[in-house]
């Protein structure tokens, strides 16, 4: 994705396929598992829901912590 694309998605705001997380939450899974039973989408995490960047972290904590909350969703 290009700098211009990431503009233009937060200019647009959030929509049927576009989520803006301010963090990484309990509700993370909801959203995935929504977009899962849909057609699909992008979550960015680390942006207000007016699509202003906060910034998060990303270490390594941080994105296991992700993809162990993501494991929760069943059927894989």
């Amino acid at each position: 994705m290009t700098q211009t694309e990431l503009e233009i998605i937060l200019q647009e705001g959030e929509r049927y396929k576009v989520e803006f997380k301010e963090s990484v939450d309990k509700n993370l899974v909801e959203e995935v598992f929504a977009f899962a039973n849909a057609s699909g989408g992008r979550i960015f995490i680390g942006v207000y829901d007016n699509g202003k960047i906060t910034g998060t972290d990303i270490s390594n904590t941080v994105r296991s912590r992700i993809q162990d909350t993501l494991r929760q969703i069943q059927p894989d």
